[in-house]
């Protein structure tokens, strides 16, 4: 599967990085593809963002790579998150997996987004309250 996620960046192949995230075919992802994972974050060349961002938070993956490519996606809908309606569903995801790195850092990247006062950032840190 590492294999797959590299061909996927380095091709900027989107196909690829979908049959990656499938959680049906994906084993557990292991620490030396999180620069590959980070790389997919920051690329503008797929549409996979909440799905990253997602198995951030879900696979539990603590890392403080992602914290500015999360924060990035979070803060540019218009690149990052043109398809989230008005409940921004990939920016609630981003502050769940911010929360689930819970370092010093993706704290400062919450701090950040709560100074946004987004309704929707709002509404998902209350749950951790």
């Amino acid at each position: 599967m590492k294999d797959l996620l590299e061909r996927a960046v380095y091709s900027e192949n989107e196909q690829d990085l979908i049959e990656y995230l499938d959680f049906n075919n994906r084993k557990k992802i292991n620490p030396d593809q999180y620069d590959m994972i980070e790389k997919a974050l920051a690329g503008t060349w797929h549409s996979q963002h909440e799905d990253l961002v997602n198995t951030i938070y879900l696979e539990n993956l603590k890392d403080d790579r992602f914290v500015e490519p999360i924060l990035n996606i979070a803060s540019n809908k218009e690149i990052f998150r043109w398809y989230d309606d008005e409940l921004e569903v990939t920016l609630r995801k981003c502050v769940h997996a911010l929360k689930t790195i819970n370092s010093e850092k993706s704290i400062q990247a919450l701090k950040k987004l709560e100074d946004l006062n987004n309704e929707n950032v709002m509404i998902t840190l209350q749950m951790y309250k």
